[in-house]
């Protein structure tokens, strides 16, 4: 959820490959290249699983659906955690789905990276894959998740089959930023400009998460559309929410300030033409938090792409749609 380039000539160099070792935990588990250390205890919630990556740090992520299902990797919203994920993940089961929701450097259970960028997310992302013996899969990315999505796609075209961008965040840029709201262009404004202001509002925004969850979230969720305000109504989609903005400040706002100003409003390091990937782009044309000419514009871009709109929904379109918007991944 989104709240207030090089280059790979087509081919994958070996200076683009994530630094992972090559060890061994116990028989018939072998460690891929980049982990050091997995914490998988018998009684070990799927929801609170890590590696230890190279440079020692933590990668939280979290397993919804069947185990041996098609493999699903998924990029959370801004300010969120790997617990963004549907209340009701019968469609999943129902679809053979396995979807894995990963904590972004900073967030949730993972470390912080100082040096952490949109192409270093998807060599992380690679060196989990290849931990959970997952050789191919597809990429999923919701709202300011998007780009690390597409990053992915760029980087690893010959391990991601197919990828969705949901309610998905566009390069930050003059023409952009034209279609947001005054609310979001004054956050991303800030970002950009003022990120020492911005982290002292996100501290402030973590206080209040932990004082008293559902008062902030009422004044964060109130730019949110019509369409949107009536699927907050569900309270299961509010527990969601909840859980996942209160896990993303597990530690403290560092990562997610970071992340705000020094990726989302930067330069990407890639292309939106040379993904070759086919990517399915979701978005409501009634979102206040992320316009639909984004979607429209990075369709444009990318040869092997096609845009399904809502005309009467907005952000959280995937509480609607998530069979279709996950099913299509297979």
């Amino acid at each position: 959820m989104l709240v207030p380039a090089l280059d790979n000539q087509n081919a994958i160099g070996m200076d683009i490959w994530p630094t992972c070792n090559l060890l061994s935990l116990r028989p018939y588990l072998p460690w891929p290249r980049g982990v050091r250390q997995y914490k998988e205890a018998q009684n070990l919630s799927k929801i609170e699983q890590y590696i230890i990556l190279k440079d020692n740090r933590k990668l939280g992520f979290a397993e919804y659906g069947k185990t041996e299902g098609h493999p699903i990797i998924y990029c959370h919203g801004s300010q969120s955690s790997r617990l963004e994920m549907h209340y009701d993940m019968s469609f999943a089961i129902e679809n053979n789905l396995r979807i894995i929701t990963i904590d972004r450097p900073g967030h949730g259970m993972s470390d912080f990276n100082s040096k952490g960028s949109i192409l270093s997310f998807a060599r992380d992302v690679v060196c989990l894959a290849e931990h959970l013996k997952i050789n191919r899969f597809s990429v999923a990315g919701m709202s300011a998740g998007s780009p690390f999505a597409l990053g992915l796609s760029y980087l690893f075209p010959d391990k991601v089959y197919k990828t969705a961008i949901i309610s998905g965040f566009a390069p930050y840029n003059k023409d952009s930023k034209k279609y947001l709201s005054k609310e979001v262009k004054a956050m991303l404004g800030l970002a950009k400009f003022f990120p020492f202001l911005l982290k002292i509002m996100l501290k402030f925004q973590k206080r209040q998460l932990a004082k008293n969850p559902k008062k902030a979230l009422q004044g964060f969720l109130k730019i949110m559309s019509k369409p949107d305000q009536e699927i907050l109504k569900n309270d299961s989609v509010m527990k969601v929410i909840e859980n996942m903005f209160k896990e993303a400040f597990r530690n403290d706002s560092t990562g997610i300030a970071y992340e705000i100003s020094n990726i989302l409003v930067k330069d990407w390091e890639f292309s939106l033409d040379k993904i070759q990937v086919p990517v399915q782009f979701w978005q409501g044309e009634k979102d206040n938090n992320v316009p639909f000419e984004w979607a429209d514009f990075m369709q444009s871009k990318i040869g092997n792409s096609s845009l399904q709109k809502f005309p009467e929904e907005g952000h959280l379109i995937v509480f609607n749609h998530a069979k279709e918007i996950f099913s299509d991944l297979k």
